[in-house]
């Protein structure tokens, strides 16, 4: 009898114990299934750059995707912003870009302008909705050489506009400061060719008034003399 009774008892002591054991392998089980299945999710939102750095007047190619893009669903069909800061956090460009039907989107930005200054990290972000972002960076180095072409082809382009205005200027005048100037030569000649004029145009016109005046009189001594021949025969 107390064999039975010991068997019995070491039987329901291994049962309990492999359904502890048993317990536990599933409990680590479906917490590890946990953890990998986490470590593979997907990112809702990203963005890359087909380069780490660029230099001036290179182009930048941005691509990403919206992992749950849905066309149909309107409170996810909508744009992208893409947003690009220099170093200093100051603003270099901001577009809103439209995705494709599987969710994907890529634009192309060039690396030249007056805000592309500053050598060193730029940063580009992402945004769809107000709650999934994402961002990547890459090093800008400015390229002076380009800077030195551009000055070297406007001092050009001043310089061959000069010559085209110059030959454009008359005869007897200049090109001072973008206007045609008269050199002092020909300046000299006309105001003495005026000066020498105004005295000659006076006295002509004092003469034909003179000559005015005494034609005048002239009729004025006939016409008396006439009336008093008349008035005298009258009398006799």
């Amino acid at each position: 009898m107390k064999a039975i009774l010991l068997l019995a008892l070491s039987a329901i002591i291994l049962s309990q114990s492999y359904g502890f054991v048993y317990a536990d392998h599933e409990g680590n089980s479906h917490a590890n299934f946990q953890v990998a299945s986490q470590a593979t999710e997907v990112p809702v939102i990203t963005i890359e750059t087909d380069s780490s750095s660029y230099e001036t007047g290179e182009i930048i190619n941005v691509l990403g995707s919206v992992s749950d893009y849905d066309e149909s669903d309107p409170f996810k069909n909508f744009d992208v912003t893409i947003r690009l800061l220099a170093p200093n956090n100051n603003i270099i460009s901001i577009s809103q870009i439209p995705l494709n039907t599987d969710g994907s989107y890529s634009t192309n930005i060039a690396a030249q302008g007056p805000l592309w200054k500053l050598d060193g990290d730029y940063t580009i972000s992402v945004n769809h909705g107000s709650d999934r972002n994402a961002s990547t960076t890459f090093t800008f180095i400015h390229s002076e050489s380009e800077d030195e072409v551009i000055e070297e082809e406007v001092t050009e382009s001043i310089e061959v506009s000069e010559e085209e205005l110059a030959e454009k200027c008359g005869e007897g005048t200049h090109l001072e400061d973008g206007v045609c100037m008269l050199d002092e030569s020909s300046e000299s000649e006309t105001v003495s060719a005026n000066t020498g004029s105004v005295p000659t145009e006076g006295f002509n016109s004092w003469i034909y008034s003179i000559t005015f005046t005494l034609l005048i009189a002239f009729v004025i001594a006939i016409s008396l003399f006439l009336i008093s021949r008349v008035r005298g025969k009258k009398t006799v």
